[in-house]
């Protein structure tokens, strides 16, 4: 099966933009069924033939998503179920907890500025103690080693420096130490790609069509979301702001049409 044209060409140019590593598309792919698909997230799953189909239109051979599918198993990715002569891949449950606990960072609204930046240093024995590991699981993030910024105020922490300031602005050089500027241009990318597509037609694709491009777009936007720190810098970098875009595009590609490629 092959794509319908001029699809096919914002699909090459996503393609050769992003970093299509093949094990990483098919997690997105199962991520993806999974948080958007059926409410029994367990029974969420993908047949070899309907996920063949979805590799092939991406470029991506078969040798290589059977390479791909070798690795997701022995790391205790995914698992599969014989139906007759079909196979059919399921994540499993510790695939299923890492998908889970990263999916309001791919599928959740971009959080507001914060009310005022806290910034926190530490002494130099800090690590030690176990405060840099208490610091990043309160949200914070390290700009240098023993320097965080957060959005609240930390519990207590013996002999930290700290510092509020209630301005929503942040440097240029804590941005870019926050979304280098790899990142930015990634997302600036992405959100120029989108702004060509015609949205409000894109529900009436053929369903490989639709597979296609809404695996690639949402592969492109997991790779850049789960590089974000943990930190509302989306809403004071414009160059961040690609969420809103990409939520429009695949609410009008609606969720992945595995079934249809199914015999």
């Amino acid at each position: 099966m092959t794509l319908t044209d001029p699809l096919a060409d914002t699909l090459a140019h996503l393609r050769d933009s992003s970093d299509l590593r093949v094990w990483s598309v098919i997690v997105t792919l199962m991520g993806d069924l999974t948080v958007m698909g059926t409410p029994d997230a367990d029974a969420s799953g993908v047949s070899g033939q309907a996920l063949g189909k979805v590799m092939a239109a991406l470029g991506i051979r078969p040798e290589a998503t059977r390479v791909a599918l070798h690795r997701l198993r022995k790391d205790g990715w995914i698992e599969s179920t014989r139906h007759g002569r079909r196979s059919v891949y399921h994540l499993t449950q510790d695939g299923l907890a890492q998908t889970k606990a990263v999916a309001d960072r791919i599928y959740g609204p971009a959080r507001a500025a914060p009310a005022q930046w806290h910034l926190l240093a530490l002494p130099p024995h800090a690590e030690d103690d176990g405060s840099f590991d208490a610091l990043i699981a309160e949200g914070f993030s390290e700009l240098m080693p023993g320097v965080f910024l957060g959005t609240s105020a930390p519990r207590t922490t013996p002999e930290a420096l700290h510092f509020s300031d209630p301005k929503a602005e942040l440097p240029n050089w804590v941005i870019a130490k926050l979304a280098p500027p790899k990142l930015q241009i990634d997302s600036d990318l992405l959100r120029k790609t989108i702004r060509h597509l015609p949205l409000s037609a894109l529900h009436s694709l053929p369903a490989l069509d639709r597979a296609a491009l809404r695996l690639v777009l949402l592969h492109e936007w997991r790779r850049i979301a789960l590089r974000l720190p943990d930190l509302p810098v989306e809403a004071i970098c414009p160059d961040l702001q690609v969420r809103a875009l990409v939520h429009e595009a695949l609410k009008a590609l609606g969720p992945l049409p595995i079934d249809q490629l199914s015999p």
